[in-house]
């Protein structure tokens, strides 16, 4: 990025800093040059304006000149001496101090052009590095599409571009996300982005602190998802090509033609069965468990037990598509009755339970959740997953190695309810009394973490519709429903109490 303190650090340019140097950082992008004592209607910012102040005589509107050019934006002001001024006076460079407006002297001999010029050069210079950048960032990400998938995808992009991403899926669930965590203000902001327009190929929202843009990832007129960035500023046009090759990958991966998909699952599958029956480290099947893993190389298990094979075969193709549609790798071993699935180490158990509620219609069915292992020891994850599932019985899913359970075992559960009756008695009375769901509509606000957006479209409802329902929870509770121990003690015993 070219600055004000790159320009003046132009030795051949001679140019001397007089007042406003905190602003040396000020962006710079483009070099004018006006004897207007009111230029500032005809600039956009991030201009270094250059004058002779020929018009400056009179110092009284040294002021109101600097404030409305600081106003509009500008990066920087150059005077120009040997006409007006034989040095830029002292007290128009104190108030270019107040304002942190870079104010530099030109000395005579040195041309406007020459500053203008010097600037076009650096600029044209930054751009084919980046275009270069550019050319070895594409290859890179198509070689991570084919490697990794659409999370290798996602970081490739994230380094290219210096910003935060993060792909949703059809849901507005995190599929992905690099190089950290995006906060949840600016994934709500995303949301909300998305739920304004869902069919809208992109669009952008600015914050006193980020620029939020967020495109569509689709094909013809199937949505598969959306793809975000969160930074400081707002991507060049460099940038924006790098993000259209990601969504162009993104697509092409998730509508690999529907045999190819099936080759991948049955691929994974028998990896994966080859893994638990001879858990011997092999570079092969390692390579290929390395989808299942998230960037630091970790695992977790989910194992689930049906009454029957049928039902486990139901459950397998039920599993398949919901992790597919999540742009989740897709390993999936059915043993009989029992189900073993190889989630991402960062996977929350939330992403568990979903899975779990989504089986549940193939016949009745008991989990477990193992804890996060490296995915070389995938064994000893599934062995873990299983010993949980063991002690579940039928309709639960147990978390026996997470801080937080979910469904766990009979006595946690018969707690849980029993708070539930209790403690939610004023909620439930009002549902029996009025025919409301405010119940329903709590959960929906819980699983949602807070998101206005995605609980009032899980509950079909508008959003401040959901907000009036939240509202009088609150007051029928007496809650703070903002407080996280809050939401999360109402959630276990929502949870808890579910048949």
């Amino acid at each position: 990025m070219t600055t004000v303190r790159w320009l003046l650090a132009q030795r051949r340019l001679h140019l001397t800093l007089r007042g406003g140097s905190v602003g040396l950082d000020r962006h710079v992008d483009c070099v004018m040059t006006s004897e207007l004592t009111e230029p500032g209607e005809w600039l956009s910012g991030d201009e270094v304006l250059l004058t002779t102040g020929l018009r400056l005589g009179d110092p009284t509107i040294w002021r109101d000149y600097l404030e409305r050019l600081d106003a509009v934006g500008v990066a920087a002001v150059g005077v120009g001496v040997g006409f007006e001024f034989d040095t830029v006076p002292a007290d128009m460079a104190s108030i270019a101090d107040d304002l942190g407006l870079p104010l530099f002297e030109v000395p005579l001999p040195v041309p406007f052009s020459a500053i203008t010029r010097a600037v076009l050069d650096q600029i044209a210079a930054q751009r084919s590095s980046r275009l270069l950048a550019a050319t070895k960032a594409q290859p890179k990400m198509t070689r991570a599409a084919a490697s990794g998938g659409s999370t290798a995808v996602v970081r490739e992009l994230a380094d290219a571009v210096g910003q935060n991403v993060v792909l949703l899926d059809t849901g507005l669930a995190v599929v992905a996300g690099a190089p950290g965590p995006t906060s949840s203000a600016d994934l709500n902001r995303l949301r909300d982005l998305v739920i304004r327009d869902p069919t809208s190929a992109a669009a952008v929202t600015v914050t006193d602190s980020a620029t939020i843009a967020v495109s569509r990832v689709g094909s013809g007129g199937r949505t598969f998802g959306h793809l975000g960035t969160v930074g400081r500023t707002a991507l060049d046009d460099v940038a924006r090509m790098l993000v259209g090759h990601a969504i162009s990958l993104l697509a092409i991966e998730h509508a690999k033609p529907r045999q190819l998909r099936r080759d991948l699952v049955e691929l994974h599958t028998d990896t994966l069965a080859s893994a638990l029956d001879d858990p011997t480290e092999r570079v092969g099947v390692q390579r290929i468990l390395a989808r299942a893993a998230d960037p630091s190389g970790r695992v977790r298990a989910l194992a689930l037990r049906f009454g029957d094979d049928d039902a486990a075969t139901r459950g397998q193709r039920l599993l398949v598509d919901e992790l597919d549609g999540r742009w989740h790798a897709v390993f999936v071993h059915r043993d009989g009755p029992e189900l073993v699935v190889l989630l991402r180490g960062d996977d929350s158990v939330e992403l568990a339970a979903t899975l779990f509620a989504v089986v549940n219609s193939a016949g009745p069915v008991g989990g477990g959740v193992g804890a996060v292992t490296d995915v070389r020891d995938v064994a000893d994850a599934v062995r873990q997953a299983r010993l949980a599932c063991r002690t579940a019985a039928v309709g639960q899913l147990a978390d026996l190695h997470g801080t937080r359970s979910l469904l766990t075992v009979d006595a946690v559960r018969r707690a849980l309810a029993d708070a539930h009756t209790q403690l939610l008695a004023p909620v439930l009375n009002h549902d029996d009394e009025h025919g409301t769901e405010l119940r329903e509509t709590l959960l929906a606000y819980l699983e949602a973490n807070g998101n206005w957006g995605v609980a009032a479209a899980a509950r079909g409802v508008h959003r401040h519709t959901l907000r009036h329902r939240v509202e009088r929870i609150e007051d029928l509770l007496d809650v703070d429903l903002t407080d996280a121990r809050v939401r999360a003690e109402l959630l276990l015993m929502l949870l808890g109490a579910q048949e």
